[in-house]
This record gives structure tokens, C-alpha cells and sequence, in this order.
């Protein structure tokens, strides 16, 4: 009988699940810190409400399947914020700032090489209902905070502004095939077959200097600030720095602006992104762990019309550090090896430690109490717990993890 896996999917060990279960817990509990409340999402939703939404590339590497009921095409869910954003157009009553946050599997093709996977993992947050630009600053903050929850200190939020290509998309007057290309070379950092382009396109040496810099436009505030008095006679693009600036100031209130990095030159994935945007990236990690930004027109195609921002972090690139450069491991308060006929004492006081709150399991496998033991130790347990028969009487021994042994007063336990 087969019994392999399909490509794409994987499945995680003991310790694995125990790494991702904590690094969900610990997030899931900075969010409720920060006034988010959990909302859970199904994971078949119809193609024909989002299909809009994404553009070609999303739409071809959906996962679609036919509803058996009525013949509609279904797709597995490839994004959390669509399904929030369909989510509170469908309220009939809504009150805002609203805080959402979300946890679960996203589904989307991919060539399954390496940790290329169909089904990806993340946990993320939107907040809807407030254009002003502090609600972009406490999404970025809530983001970080939640790193640091996990120890994690080394990294680097990239800011960018998808404005920035938007008013320049109107400026060059360009159609959306011009528009990808000029998109491309952007992100590709093409800088020779970006200065030819913008050639045929304006004549403004300030603006065009400005255009073929873009790729090289990332570093500090500084380094951001010094090109913005150039631009005050485009008031689309000078907008677009003020915007970014508000920002900085706003996140050096919160103490976050060493850690923040501008780079013009990354537009994101999706079309629906308004506004500031960012990804945040681990020192010395190859890929980025969360992105997000502002989605001020998408709520509007889902007959609604309100801003939004929020942000996600790909759990997996998470794990996948904290496996490499932590040691957390799960651990278990007490295993209880009894070895005579009868096994009451055993249960009273599995039953009394499990009310205190504590991690107990029985061993229930006929074998050599030292077996048992060293299973134990193996196994995570930090304490052993023997009880056995000796001079017609029960004795009770307490093992620590360095299998040291010494004699337990039941008093300690039962009061």
C-alpha cells in the first residue's frame, strides 16, 4: 500500500507541532493585548466572488474544485484578507475601528521543490474602518511587538508606498501592459532598461532622474528625505513621501524607527494594495516572515466601502528560524510508572496534579519499571513518579530529569 504524501504538503513531528502551536500561542496572545478579537474563516469559499479580486498570476495557481450541490466552482482559500474583507461587507450592522484577527492554512500552487509547499500557514490581523496613517503604525507595531514575544530582535521592517507607482502610472499617461513592464524593471532593479523606457515617456530630467533611481532607493529616513524637496512640483509623488514621513514620525513615538528600512523599489503581490505597504525580514533569514500594508479600495468590491490595513506573518519562515536558532522544546510535568496490582494510588494522584494544573500521563505498558523510566526522560517528562510494593507496603519515589531518585511524602501532593 502507498502511503507517501502528495507533493506540497508536509506533515510536522511531536516537537514540530509543539515549536508551531507555541509560536501561534504566543502571537494569538500579543494580538488579544492588542485589542483583536479571533474570527474563523471556512476554507472553501465560491471563485466567483474573488476571482475579481486577484490578478492573472494569483488566479492561476488557485486550488479549484466543483461543488458537488449545485455545480458552482469552489476555490480553497489563498488569502485571508479577501475572505475578512467579504466578511464585513456581508455585516449588516457594523461599528468601527474594527479588529480582526485570523490564524489557519492558505492554499495556493506552487512547483513543490523544497520547502515550496501548496499549503502554507499564517496568522495575521486587519484593521478596518480608519484611514488616518496612525492605523498603519499600530498594525507595524503590533507586528513587531509580536516578534519580540518570540525573542525575536534581529529584524528589519521595509517601508514602501504603492502610491508612489500609481501616480506614476497617471504622470507617464501608461496602459497596463506599459505599466507591468515599467513595474517589472522596477522590481528587477533594471535600471539600464528603465531609463530607456521612461525616455520615451517624459522629458522632465528632474522626474526621469528621480524614475531611474527608484531601484536604488532603499536605506534610511535620510536617505528618503534628501529626495523629497526635489519633488514638490508633483504633488501626486510629493504626497507619497509626506505619507512615508508620517509614518517614521509616528513609529518613532513608539520607538520602532531603528528598526525600519525604506526600499521604493518592491511593489507586493496583490492588485488591491493602496497605500503604505512593508515586509519584515529576519537578519541573516533569506526570506521575508510577514508583509502587509494599507487595501482602502477592496471592501468596495465587495459592496462596501472602507479603509483598511493589516498585515500577515508566514508562520512556517517563523518556525523555520526558531528551529535553527532556539532550543524550545515541549516538556511534561510528571509520568507515573505504577508497578503494583493495584493502581488507585496512581490515579488519585495523576487526578490531584492535573487539577493544580500540571502535564501527568500514566504508563500503562507491562514492562521493567527502569524501561519505563527511561521512556520517560525520552519521551520530555521532567519528573517520574514510581510507585511500587515493598515489604507488603507502597512506596513512593520521585525521579528528576538527571534520574536522581529520593523518596515523595504524599502530603507535598495530596495538600
Amino acid at each position: 500500500m502507498k502511503i507517501d504524501l502528495p507533493k506540497g504538503v508536509r506533515c510536522f513531528n511531536i516537537q514540530e507541532s509543539f515549536l508551531l502551536d507555541y509560536i501561534e500561542k504566543n502571537i494569538e496572545e500579543n494580538f488579544k493585548l492588542w485589542g483583536y478579537e479571533k474570527l474563523y474563516l471556512p476554507t472553501i469559499e465560491y471563485y466567483d466572488v474573488h476571482s475579481q479580486i486577484f490578478n492573472p498570476e494569483v488566479r492561476k495557481n488557485l486550488f479549484r474544485l466543483i461543488d458537488r450541490y449545485d455545480g458552482e466552482i469552489l476555490i480553497l482559500r489563498p488569502d485571508f484578507t479577501t475572505q475578512i474583507a467579504r466578511y464585513v461587507a456581508s455585516l449588516k450592522e457594523k461599528e468601527f475601528p474594527i479588529r480582526y484577527y485570523y490564524l489557519g492554512d492558505i492554499f495556493r500552487y506552487t512547483i513543490p521543490k523544497g520547502d515550496k509547499l501548496y499549503e502554507k500557514k499564517q496568522i495575521g490581523i486587519e484593521l478596518i474602518g480608519v484611514s488616518q496613517i496612525e492605523a498603519d503604525a499600530e498594525v507595524i507595531a503590533v507586528a513587531v511587538s509580536s516578534l519580540k514575544k518570540l525573542g525575536i530582535n534581529n529584524f528589519q521592517i521595509d517601508l514602501n508606498n504603492v502610491k508612489l507607482y500609481h501616480a506614476l502610472k497617471k504622470i507617464l499617461n501608461l496602459e497596463e501592459s506599459s505599466y507591468e513592464e515599467f513595474l517589472k524593471y522596477i522590481k528587477n532593479r533594471e535600471i539600464y532598461n528603465l531609463e530607456k523606457f521612461v525616455n520615451n515617456f517624459i522629458t522632465d530630467n528632474i522626474l526621469k532622474e528621480f524614475i531611474v533611481s527608484i531601484p536604488m532607493l532603499n536605506g534610511n529616513y535620510e536617505k528618503l528625505s534628501s529626495v523629497m524637496e526635489n519633488l514638490k512640483k508633483y504633488p501626486q509623488i510629493y504626497t507619497v513621501f509626506e505619507e512615508l514621513n508620517l509614518i517614521y514620525t509616528i513609529l518613532k513615538e513608539y520607538d520602532l524607527h531603528h528598526q525600519i528600512f525604506f526600499d521604493l523599489s518592491e511593489p507586493r503581490e496583490f492588485d488591491y494594495y493602496t497605500g503604505i505597504v512593508f515586509e519584515i525580514f529576519i537578519k541573516d533569514y533569506p526570506k521575508p516572515i510577514g508583509y502587509g500594508g494599507r487595501y482602502d479600495t477592496l471592501l468596495k468590491q465587495y459592496n462596501g466601502d472602507y479603509s483598511a490595513t493589516g498585515f500577515a506573518f508566514d508562520t512556517l519562515y517563523i518556525f523555520d528560524y526558531l528551529q535553527k536558532h532556539t532550543s524550545i522544546k515541549s516538556s511534561k510535568d510528571y509520568y507515573i510508572i505504577d508497578t503494583t496490582d493495584d493502581k488507585k494510588l496512581a490515579y488519585q494522584i495523576a487526578k490531584v496534579l492535573r487539577e493544580k494544573g500540571l502535564c501527568v500521563a500514566r504508563d500503562i505498558v507491562k514492562r521493567p519499571a527502569d524501561e519505563s523510566i527511561d521512556f520517560a526522560f525520552k519521551s520530555g517528562f521532567k519528573n517520574v513518579i514510581l510507585i511500587t510494593l515493598e515489604n507488603n507496603q507502597k512506596k513512593v519515589y520521585i525521579y528528576n530529569e538527571k534520574k536522581e531518585k529520593i523518596e515523595l511524602n504524599l502530603r507535598d501532593i495530596f495538600e
